[in-house]
């Protein structure tokens, strides 16, 4: 799929990552495994694994242009890739992510395939490989509750919102330094009226997150500033 955008304003880094997701949404959709398809029979996307790379970030205004398509999964994942293309022909952002099917009542995954869900035009070719991300030891612990907005459909916290949730345990020498890449390992969810306990650790050029909640990982986050 491709399309054409065109930002209001300037994009804040859960801005960017809603934007791709809606494109997901809308190019799944296309291929006849959207969301109101899934929801019928009772199951639902969930991100499991994002990775972004911000060779720039989109202007106020610019012209821009969306690309997205799925590559073939095995065991129940889902590639997909999206990159953005400025008007002189640069990709300017690209991410790789990782999808799966989830039981909205068992909150467990599934294959597609049990449900009937197939992808259509699922092009050839691999997602580069996407290891756990691994935080240094240390660091300072901070608590976090999700705000009824950052709460989507699927009942939990959504993909985008963990980048506004940690923003404000960024250490003082990171803030205002240009985010270049973003990635995330979405392990448990965090439900709506659940808490997590993120442990932050600052290097350099970067800055680490580990959300943990009932002794289990839900998230682990890594952001890598231009140097």
């Amino acid at each position: 799929m491709k399309k054409a955008l065109r930002p209001e304003g300037s994009l804040k880094a859960s801005e960017l990552l809603l934007l791709l997701q809606k494109a997901a949404a809308e190019d799944a959709d296309r291929r006849g495994g959207g969301q109101e398809l899934l929801l019928s029979r009772d199951c639902t996307w969930v991100l499991v694994k994002n990775r972004v790379e911000i060779a720039r970030w989109p202007q106020p205004g610019e012209a821009l242009e969306l690309t997205t398509w799925p590559v073939r999964g095995r065991f129940g994942l889902y590639p997909r890739i999206i990159e953005l293309y400025d008007a002189a022909g640069e990709r300017i952002v690209r991410t790789e992510n990782l999808w799966a099917i989830m039981d909205v009542h068992s909150r467990s995954m599934l294959p597609g395939e049990e449900r009937g869900i197939e992808m259509l035009g699922v092009e050839e070719g691999r997602l580069r490989p996407q290891r756990r991300i691994a935080l240094p030891e240390g660091g300072l612990f901070h608590d976090l509750m999700p705000e009824a907005s950052q709460i989507d459909e699927n009942g939990h916290m959504n993909n985008a919102a963990y980048l506004d949730a940690v923003e404000p345990m960024l250490p003082e020498t990171l803030r205002g330094r240009v985010l270049r890449a973003i990635a995330v390992d979405y392990e448990h969810e965090i439900l709506a009226g659940h808490s997590a306990r993120v442990r932050v650790v600052p290097a350099e050029n970067a800055c680490f997150f580990e959300g943990s909640a009932e002794g289990k990982v839900c998230f682990r986050l890594r952001e890598d500033f231009a140097v």
